[in-house]
């Protein structure tokens, strides 16, 4: 069984067409990295993955739920999915533990366990001295993180990164490679978007996007990054 599944999907935006018929699956334990040219459709791909956008025709699946057809899509993506936004999409009112905490208390998780697991998390990203510091007050680098660790926290099955290692230096954009393939191994599925090629080297397979289309998809080798 797949965690995510697009078939066939397309998405347009008045005249523009981001996507077009799109298939996609990506199983439990896979890190599949999404690369290709600004405007070939890499973010677009992302946001239907997650069910933060509807196709204009296709199916999206993810973790057996058809998203045409479920009626709580905020609840399948606080349970399932965690989401590593380009934009970061940090609360600035609340701290940096209180901001990987939201989803989980969203989904009825103790104050005290919601905080316990965020802390956890944190220290993964090593960034648990920092957890009562505002957005404001940490690096454009540690945000990125706190952003990491949000889609980290709890129990999800698919995790989808937009450039997560964009303003991280490469000693913290490794370990941070490192967390999601570890994700991986764990069971979970990760789709990546990113530039760089040292990053997708840690990936199972590459998809190669343009113009909205999928033009190849290549497996790895088993040498490399890693």
């Amino acid at each position: 069984m797949t965690v995510v599944s697009l078939q066939n999907v397309t998405r347009t935006h008045g005249e523009v067409r981001a996507l077009n018929g799109v298939s996609l699956d990506v199983a439990p334990g896979e890190l599949v990295a999404v690369m290709g040219p600004s405007g070939s459709g890499k973010s677009t791909l992302l946001n239907l993955a997650g069910g933060l956008d509807r196709p204009t025709s296709g199916t999206v699946v993810i973790d057996g739920h058809d998203l045409a057809g479920t009626a709580d899509l905020a609840a399948l993506r606080r349970g399932s999915v965690g989401y590593v936004f380009q934009d970061l999409n940090l609360i600035p009112s609340l701290t940096a533990a209180e901001n990987v905490m939201l989803p989980r208390e969203l989904d009825g998780v103790r104050t005290g366990r919601a905080r316990r697991e965020a802390l956890t998390i944190l220290a993964e990203v090593e960034l648990d001295h920092y957890a009562d510091r505002f957005p404001e007050e940490l690096s454009g680098g540690q945000r990125q993180r706190v952003a990491i660790a949000r889609a980290l926290v709890g129990e999800r099955r698919l995790l989808l990164a937009d450039e997560p290692t964009g303003a991280l230096d490469t000693a913290t954009g490794d370990e941070i490679m490192r967390l999601l393939r570890a994700r991986c191994d764990a069971g979970a599925a990760v789709l990546l978007v990113t530039h760089e090629p040292r990053y997708a080297a840690w990936a199972d397979r590459v998809v190669f996007l343009r113009d909205g289309e999928i033009v190849d998809s290549s497996a790895m080798p088993m040498e490399s990054a890693r």
